[in-house]
């Protein structure tokens, strides 16, 4: 029996440093590698669909269609849209939305994106540039709706599930560094690992002068939000626009472009075609009327049969773009800047100039818009003076609202100015921000508390 007992016990011995030396083989990294594994995802994959969930996620309902009810555009005619217009919106409304920005790809892969570019090891400073002009359109439409939002402890997974929420004003500085970082990058040399930006980037080719002017105009939009938190805000403003490489024109715009067909629809019409609950606003449509025929709202109304669809035929179609960032817009910008400090002429010029782009925009579109814009247009040139309040901050801002239909920055504009002037459906108000996420609320004690009603830092 003791023979047998050490027999086993040697036995045991030996499979046991067998096993020992296998496991040092299996921990080996060089010996463990699933060859058909994805080890590393490269700039050209990752940014076409980055810039493809920003046209979803920044285009669809969660954000154009809510912010377009809120700011009347919009009407929400049933179902869930009519709780949204009446201003009945929880933590769990916003949940996947929040989830789009944080966990199931858009900022998250972005940062994947930056981090990829700037690694020594995998240089690209031109996926760096854009990714970072990416970010900073990301970070800025979360803080827009939200408030604080985590940033500088985001993005780590299980290391750290309760992220610190940075103020505002942080989120804002660091918008400014990520655009001047990328302006930077943008102008280097590109690398072997800056490959194929002329197919991966959906948005401009690849073409580092387009994404430049785009930086330099949201440095722009970002300074003009905090109009009422930094009184040197015009003269900045004025100064990227008189000595920096800006937009010049329609060709310039930040659009992700859709197709036709069932899975590259815009995400609007998407949302339309299934559920049917959207109108348009009939007071928004009475103030083109109101302004002598403003010829847009055969645009922004009808499809090309007609009807009376929500979102027309330029924004509402299935191919219809995602504007992110226009040139009209940045014209616009500078024409409030230069009313800001007292150039009247210039305000005069740019707001010219915002009109005109706006209105050119959708030309060939329409028979009967063509055969009315050009009058219309004519008409309201002659009404501007350059003189004092000719024109008026509240008609710069009334021609933006118009220029800038569906987009989230007539939403920012109206709770930084209070222009146009909107009356809430119902006794609780216009809110001025979403509610923070089911899971965020619950677990996160760093989420700040807030209502649809706090105010936003830069409002105050």
């Amino acid at each position: 029996m003791k023979k047998i007992n050490i027999i086993t016990i040697a036995t045991l011995v030996l499979v046991m440093f067998s096993v020992t030396s296998c496991q040092k083989k299996w921990l080996d990294p060089t010996m463990n590698k699933d060859p058909n594994s994805v080890t590393d995802v490269p700039g050209f994959v990752l940014l076409p669909s980055i810039e493809a969930q920003m046209g979803y996620i920044l285009g669809g309902m969660d954000i154009v269609g809510t912010t377009s009810m809120w700011d009347q555009y919009a009407l929400g005619a049933a179902r869930q849209s009519a709780a949204i217009n009446g201003y009945i919106y929880h933590s769990s409304d916003v949940d996947n939305v929040w989830g789009s920005f944080y966990t199931q790809g858009g900022m998250m892969d972005t940062r994947v994106l930056m981090d990829k570019s700037l690694d020594p090891k995998t240089y690209a400073p031109i996926y760096g540039g854009i990714s970072k002009v990416l970010m900073a359109v990301w970070l800025g439409n979360a803080t827009d709706l939200w408030g604080d939002v985590p940033y500088s402890e985001a993005f780590k997974g299980n290391a750290n599930l309760t992220p610190k929420y940075d103020s505002q004003k942080q989120v804002y500085d660091t918008i400014q560094s990520l655009l001047s970082s990328a302006i930077y990058l943008l102008k280097q040399t590109p690398t072997g690992s800056d490959q194929k930006l002329s197919t991966s980037d959906y948005i401009f080719g690849g073409n580092t002068d387009a994404w430049t002017k785009v930086a330099w105009a949201l440095k722009a939009r970002y300074t003009l939000h905090l109009s009422n938190k930094n009184s040197t805000w015009a003269a900045a403003i004025i100064s990227i626009v008189e000595n920096q490489n800006i937009m010049t024109g329609n060709s310039d715009d930040m659009a992700f472009k859709f197709g036709t067909g069932p899975s590259v629809q815009n995400p609007m019409y998407q949302y339309e075609d299934q559920r049917g609950d959207m109108r348009n606003n009939v007071g928004f449509f009475n103030s083109l009327t109101n302004d002598n025929n403003d010829p847009r709202s055969l645009i922004y109304k009808h499809t090309p049969d007609g009807a009376d669809y929500f979102a027309g035929i330029y924004y509402g179609e299935k191919d219809s773009p995602v504007e992110l960032m226009t040139y009209s817009e940045l014209m616009f910008i500078a024409a409030e800047a230069y009313h800001q400090a007292g150039d009247y002429a210039n305000a005069k010029a740019y707001i010219i100039k915002g009109i005109t782009s706006s209105i050119n925009k959708y030309m060939g579109l329409d028979a009967d818009y063509d055969t009315a814009a050009p009058a219309w247009l004519a008409a309201k040139i002659a009404t501007y003076t350059g003189t004092v309040d000719s024109p008026s901050l509240t008609e710069i801002l009334t021609q933006k609202y118009v220029a800038d239909y569906l987009q989230p920055e007539s939403f920012v504009d109206y709770r930084r100015t209070g222009i146009p002037n909107l009356t809430a459906v119902n006794s609780r108000g216009i809110p001025d921000r979403y509610p923070y996420p089911t899971a965020e609320v619950l677990y996160n004690k760093n989420t700040p508390k807030t209502t649809l009603y706090t105010k936003m830092w830069w409002q105050k």
